[in-house]
């Protein structure tokens, strides 16, 4: 019998836990994504419940424990909350969070495959601030895509998904070597052979979704595994890849990103975060509401109205600014000192 083509969809249970679920929004190998409605605080919750078929597979069970204990222990505005964990009286598990309304990257370069570069940069911006908070309480996303990139009506960066994420505390049987986890196209080349992963894995993979965004497609993307695997250990950027619009800076900071060697990609997130933070000095510090205009116009398929206003000498200009304060306030300590003097 041949695989359904698309998702199977379960009947809607009256009640998950204290919640009440009003449509299924997702579905895989683990189990069923619901969203339900909080009466107890009238709040709309996700809720992932895991099948019961899977419920004597203790690694499985321990899987699913496990991003709810990661998402517990960290505390960062771009990382989707968990709010409770529990087991059914049928002993499905089941995990409830955070609800973020809005859409994924994925959903929006499927209609805009080369977002704005300021766009592109505050995005991963975002990005790599959250995982630079996993990775300091020893936490590796290890699938770092688009489609667990979210952008709220708000123009809001959330990173979603640490179901398959490592954490440094984990029982290793959980994460065996030569086990490949994560999605190819995204994967660093330690990730796609099954060696051991670091932080530096999830860099690789952000600059894979960086040059996507930037060029319009990624070019690691094979037609099969095989293919995806060799061009991800063998295809290197020059950047001359990027088309002209892309800075200079901004290639050469992606290219960093996408080297093969892990030692030769940027120290951490933390530092890639504030290399890009230096980039954007030019605009405005609040991008959320361009970025909601632009997420609005994306879906409507119309051309954004809201003009990011652009300052090209800002970061000069904060300097001079810094240097005259500092001059001023030295003058007038000095012309404090000689008065009481």
């Amino acid at each position: 019998m041949s695989e359904p083509t698309t998702p199977r969809k379960n009947a809607k249970p009256s009640k998950i836990g204290g919640y009440t679920p009003t449509q299924q929004i997702g579905h895989g190998a683990m189990g069923d994504i619901w969203l339900c409605h909080d009466p107890s605080m009238d709040r709309m919750v996700v809720v992932k419940q895991m099948h019961a078929t899977l419920m004597n597979q203790d690694d499985l069970m321990q899987r699913f424990q496990r991003e709810a204990v990661i998402l517990s222990h960290l505390n960062h505005p771009v990382i989707v909350q968990p709010y409770a964990l529990w087991k059914e009286k049928d002993g499905k598990l089941s995990l409830s969070m955070e609800f973020v309304q809005g859409k994924s990257l994925r959903e929006l370069l499927n209609k805009d495959s080369r977002p704005p570069v300021w766009a592109v940069m505050y995005i991963m911006y975002e990005i790599l601030s959250a995982v630079g908070h996993a990775h300091r309480e020893g936490v590796i996303h290890r699938d770092l895509k688009p489609a667990n990139i979210m952008i709220d009506n708000d123009g809001r960066v959330r990173l979603l998904d640490f179901g398959v994420a490592h954490a440094e505390t984990e029982d290793t049987a959980l994460t065996m070597a030569g086990a490949v986890i994560g999605t190819a196209a995204y994967m660093s080349p330690e990730q796609i052979l099954g060696f051991e992963i670091t932080p530096a894995s999830d860099l690789f993979s952000i600059g894979i979704v960086m040059s996507e965004m930037l060029i319009g497609e990624n070019l690691f993307r094979g037609e099969n595994l095989e293919q995806t695997s060799k061009r991800i250990q063998k295809l290197k950027l020059s950047p001359k890849a990027f088309p002209d619009d892309v800075p200079k800076p901004l290639r050469k900071f992606v290219l960093k990103l996408l080297e093969k060697k892990p030692k030769n990609r940027p120290v951490s997130a933390c530092d890639a975060a504030d290399q890009l933070s230096r980039m954007l000095l030019p605009y405005p510090r609040d991008l959320t509401p361009y970025l909601a205009d632009w997420v609005y116009s994306t879906c409507q398929e119309t051309v954004s109205e809201l003009k990011v206003p652009v300052t090209p000498n800002r970061s000069k200009r904060i300097f001079a600014t810094g240097a005259a304060s500092g001059f001023i306030l030295a003058l007038v300590l000095v012309t404090l000192a000689y008065l009481i003097l």
